[in-house]
Order: structure tokens, then sequence, then C-alpha cells
């Protein structure tokens, strides 16, 4: 198919006139049949670069995707453009699971989306091998690696799963992926020359800089004041290696906090603050950032070392997503180094440790042969397990035991519990017959549904008891709380994941203490690759685009604090013209303060990224006029003007834009 047809295609079922930078070359390759390991970052429109190609193909795309909640999103945002897309989990009924099978075997969907351990059922499987797709697309395609950061072991089999049931092609997609969990991935799919495109990982508006902080806490903690103290318009996003460390920034004047040990109201509020205060400072962990797309993340500082340039650069890259510059700040102490080597060594315990905890659980299991299924948290078995550091550490583990198959974990159970109530039934039932509160409605709602066998205890979830009452789960958790010991009795099940052996026969679990040793040398090896770029005296995001494996030849960003030389006359040593500066001022004073220094380079230099293309930009009459040069150039040039008063900063409906100055103007008309 030619490319007019492509675009015909892509205005008509997305709306959008053109592809985006990097969208086209991938397509036409998924159009010709090429199997494509795809690494672009988020952002990027990778879901593009499969949902439009599947629309070509014959029969339907199969999609395995992690990301279970997202799934609905997906489809429905499809079905909205007329795009036929089903997708099958464990949130729709047998039924509707069925019918989506059945609406494919009968040509009626075209995209469908399933979770990777939906391959390995029965039923799905012998549908594969009646119904193959056209195509087999992979997303999230570093969880098929165990190198890489979100290892899932359902992914392995998708590979052996598709060379079965005779799949010819297949696509796979990742934001993050290093040459070598790229070629894993390709080795893992049994596509081993399956093509690899890294591209997309250049962010010129992106300003990268390390702040040396050697000396301890006391030196990074006055940095950090001293940057807060400048106030920007936009958000800022300070990642912190540990919980400890994210309550004492909190603790800081107009810093509020995030991480995984927070209850849901408070993490739900942080993030309502982060999404709706025009300059919110936030303190988190990893824990925060899936989900959140703020444009205006003005500054990301990374307070202690992260653990790898893939989490770094994907936290990092949360910032300027608009397009207008930001800054991107790494406080590095080389002290930190040691806070990573002890979760390096909490994520990979000795085997030894991983041998105590298997026969720790082979023995509850022949101690209570009445129960095969073991309902035990991490925190229990530490108890239980001798020379444990920490219940994470009993957490990696359990990972090690399952992904050598030496025990099966079951999903996560959160919300089960048991009920009664202890109050007369038929009182209740007409004291809260009018539902004029939260309380009222539950129980009320609950004594309809299930009546009399509420005096004595039975098996509820959190989720069923939402769906009787009409409220929503946070909203029952509270109601339980007030009620539990006065008029009901509420106890909480289990909330982990229970754990089945494999095979109780087995003495020693099959472990492979090489792949071990292997699996915490990468670790380290990926911590060494962050000292590196912390200590680098070449240009800071052309050290993690080249990590990414995208070329990047003699490119420079220009912008960060090893690129020096901003100055117009240094600008002229680098082949700039004035004749370039004047096309810059002169966009200035067309634009009159309308836009930012990010964006205004992108339409120079004639980017067609994403939120260029959807504002109409690439039409205005500025658009590519500086073309031959590369957008970091550009943007060299505007940050020169900025600091030579050429140009200067304002603000408009909340956002940093830039305007001419009386200086500017005058220069640009002696240039």
């Amino acid at each position: 198919m030619s490319l007019p047809a492509l675009e015909t295609l892509l205005q008509r079922y997305f709306g959008f006139e053109s592809f985006l930078d990097h969208q086209k070359e991938v397509i036409e390759d998924i159009v010709a049949g090429v199997d494509l390991c795809v690494v672009m970052p988020t952002g990027a429109g990778k879901s593009l670069c499969y949902q439009l190609p599947a629309l070509i193909k014959g029969s339907y795309t199969l999609i395995v995707s992690p990301l279970i909640a997202l799934m609905a999103d997906q489809v429905a945002a499809l079905q909205k453009r007329n795009i036929p897309a089903a997708f099958i989990n464990s949130s729709i009924t047998f039924a509707e699971q069925r019918n989506a099978l059945y609406r494919c075997a009968a040509g009626e969907v075209k995209l469908l989306y399933v979770a990777p351990e939906r391959l390995q059922t029965d039923h799905f499987h012998e549908f594969l091998m009646n119904h193959p797709p056209a195509m087999l697309v992979v997303d999230e395609a570093h969880c098929i690696s165990e190198w890489g950061h979100d290892f899932r072991p359902s992914y392995r089999h998708i590979g052996k799963i598709a060379q079965k049931a005779g799949i010819s092609h297949i696509c796979a997609f990742t934001a993050t992926a290093t040459p070598e969990v790229s070629e894993d991935i390709r080795h893992q799919l049994l596509r081993p020359e399956m093509k690899l495109v890294a591209a997309g990982f250049r962010r010129p508006n992106l300003n990268f800089k390390v702040q040396n902080c050697q000396g301890g806490k006391d030196v990074k903690l006055a940095v950090l004041k001293k940057l807060l103290k400048e106030k920007i318009s936009g958000a800022t996003i300070i990642y912190a290696a540990t919980r400890q460390a994210v309550d004492e920034l909190s603790a800081l004047p107009g810093v509020r906090g995030y991480h995984a040990g927070m209850s849901n109201e408070e993490r739900n509020a942080a993030q309502e603050y982060f999404m709706c205060d025009p300059s919110p400072v936030l303190a988190a962990t990893n824990a925060f950032g899936m989900g959140i797309d703020r444009p205006d993340v003005r500054r990301v500082i990374h307070y202690q070392l992260p653990g790898s340039l893939e989490a770094y650069y994907q936290e990092a890259g949360r910032a300027g997503r608009d397009g207008e510059s930001a800054d991107c700040l790494l406080l590095f102490s080389y002290a930190d180094r040691y806070i990573q080597n002890f979760l390096i060594e909490m994520n990979n315990p000795p085997p030894s440790l991983v041998r105590s905890v298997y026969r720790v659980l082979r023995a509850e299991y022949f101690r209570h042969p009445e129960k095969p299924v073991l309902e035990i948290s991490a925190a229990e078995l530490q108890k239980m397990v001798s020379g444990s550091a920490s219940d994470g550490q009993i957490s990696a583990a359990l990972g090690i035991l399952e992904k050598s198959g030496a025990i099966i974990r079951r999903p996560r159970q959160t919300g089960n519990g048991r009920i009664s109530f202890t109050s007369d039934i038929a009182q209740l039932r007409i004291i809260h017959q009018l539902e004029k509160t939260q309380r009222s409605r539950f129980i009320h709602r609950m004594i309809l549904e299930f009546g009399e066998k509420l005096r004595k205890f039975m098996d509820i979830t959190v989720d069923e008891m939402a769906q009787i009452a009409g409220l929503s789960t946070e909203q029952i958790r509270r109601v339980l709380n007030a009620l539990n010991g006065d008029v009901l009795v509420w106890e909480n099940g289990f909330a982990g994941r229970a754990i089945e052996l494999a095979n109780p026969e087995q003495v020693e679990p099959p472990l492979d203490d090489k792949e071990l040793d292997q699996r915490r040398d990468y670790e380290q090896n990926r911590l060494d690759a962050v000292v590196k770029y912390a200590s680098t005296h070449n240009c800071r995001q052309k050290e993690l685009i080249g990590y990414f494996g995208e070329k990047n030849d003699s490119w420079h960003c220009g912008i960060c604090d090893n690129c020096a030389g901003n100055s117009p006359d240094s600008l002229k040593n680098k082949g700039i013209s004035d004749k370039d500066i004047r096309i810059v001022l002169r966009a200035a004073e067309l634009f009159n303060g309308r836009i930012g220094a990010g964006k205004m380079a992108q339409i120079l230099a004639g980017s067609r990224s994403a939120g260029i293309v959807a504002g109409n930009w690439h039409r205005n009459a500025c658009f590519g006029v500086l073309r031959k040069l590369k957008q970091s150039n550009v943007e060299q040039i505007i940050r020169a003007l900025l600091d030579s008063g050429d140009l200067e900063r304002i603000e408009r409906g909340g956002y940093p834009c830039i305007k001419l100055s009386g200086q500017g103007e005058k220069k640009l008309y002696d240039l």
C-alpha cells in the first residue's frame, strides 16, 4: 500500500493529517510484513504504529498487554473511532469472552486485546490454533526479558505459543529497553532476525544537569531548598529512592509526599493536588508516575541516585511533555550508591535464602495438608526464615521460586473477608429503610440482598458489597470501619498472593545459582551506568539515547550542563549565522508572547511531534523555516537570546512564554 493510502486511513480513522516523527517508517515496515522490535518512549505514538496496519490485515490482530486496567480504555477509544476492537480479561464474564472470540472468528473484530496469562488457557489456546491472527503484537515487551525492569513470567510462553499456532507476523513494542533487553525480546519470541527500531528518545527541550552534592544529606537539602525558593509556573517532581526520604522531604514547606506505604486516601489526595494545583511540588518514590500525564512539569529533580538509566529516563522524561523547556536535575552524591546497593541485595537474595524460604513453605504445606493453598504473607514468612533482612527480600525470593517453577502464586486478593450482622435484622431494615446516609444505605441494601443469612458469618468482598450498596470501594471501607463492633462484625481476609507448591514431593527447588549471580551482576552494571552518566563530561542526553540504542552520530543536545557555550558569539562558531538568529527574532515578534521556547523551537525546526500536529502548528507560516538546523540548535539560539536579553520570559494563562524585548526589536532591524 502506498503512503497516500496510509495517510487516507490515518485521516479517516484517527483524524490526523500526518504522521508523527518515526511513525511512518515503522508502519510501512509492518504493512510490508516485517517482524519489528520497536523501542520508542511514552508519547511517541507507538499504539498507532500497530493499530493502523491492523486495519489493513485480512484477519484480526492480537495484542498482548499486561495492563488490564487500561485495556477497556484503549478499546473504548478505538470503538469511539468506529474501529472494531474488543478485549478479554478477568473483568468480563465468560459469556462476554466467548462472544468476543466468536466476533473475531467471524471477522467482526480487527484488534483483540488480551493479558499474557490468557494465552496459556486451554480454551484460548484452542481458539488460536483454529483462528490464528494475522499479526501478534506484544505490548510492554520488556516484560518478556528477565533483564527488563518489570519481568513477567507469563510473557516467556508467548514465543512458543505463537510458533505452535503458526502466527507468521510478530511485532514487539516497549518504551524502555536497552540493546541487551531488545536482544532478549527477540530471543524469547523465537524471532532472532526481528528488526530493531529504537527512535524518538531525543528531547531537545529538556535540560539535563547533574549537581555534585558530596558531603552528605545536609548539602543536598541545602541545594534543594535553594531550588525550591525559585518559584516556577508548572509542576515539580522530586524523586527519592526510599519512603523514609520522601517523608523527610514532605516535611519541607510547600512539599507534599507520595509513596506506596501511604493509604489510598492519602495517595489519591496527593495525586489530586499534583494534577490540580497550578505549581505543585511533590516528593515521591518511583511508585508515582504511571498514568499521570501532566504536560507542564517544569522540573524533575532526583534527590537520590536511581537504580538504572531506564528508571531515570522514564522519570525525568515526565518533564516538558508540552514541548516547552524543562529542567531534569540529578543531585549526585556517591554515598547514594550504597542505598542502591542495599536495594540490589534485597531484590537479589542469595540462593541459600531462597532455598530456606522453599523449605519453610514445604514444611507449612505438610503441616496443614487439608489446605494445599498457603495463605501466608511475606512478613509472616520473614519471621519463620532465619537470616532474612526484610519482607521485601522474602518477596524477591518468592519471585525467584515462581520463575523457577517451584511455586505458583495466585493473583493478589484484596478486599475479601467475612461479615456478620449482630443486631436484629428486621429492626435494622425498618430503621435504615430511608437510606439517608451511606451507612443506612449500606445496611438496608445488604439486608435486602441477603436477609437472615447475615446472622451468620458469610464470605464476601469489598467489591461485591460496593456493587450491592451502590457505593465506591473506599466508601464501603469507611462504612465498615465505622460499623465494625456496633451493628456488625467485619473480619478482613488474606490480602496477599496465595501460594501453591508445584510439586510438594520435590525436596529442593530447581534453582540455577549461576543465573541468580548473573542477575545480581546485571543490576550492579545498570547502577554503574548511572554513576558513569553522573560523572561524564559528554553531552548528557547523547549518553542517554545511546544507552537505549538510538543512533546519535554527532548529535548534541546543546543545552545540558556539559554542552557549554550558549552566547550569540559562540553560536556563530557552531555554524549558526546572523540570518538564523534574525529568523528566530522575527518569529518571536510574530508569535508575540503566545507560545513558549520549546514550542517555538519545534515549529521553526519543522517537528511533527504530537503537540505540534494536534495544535495545527504545522500549518503556521513559520513551520520548518529553520529545518536545515536541528531542533536542539534552534533551542540553543533561543536560550542564547534569552540570556542576552534579546528575548524575555513572560507568563500567559499560567504558562511560560517568550516575546521579543525592546533590545531584541532593535537588534532584529540592525542585523
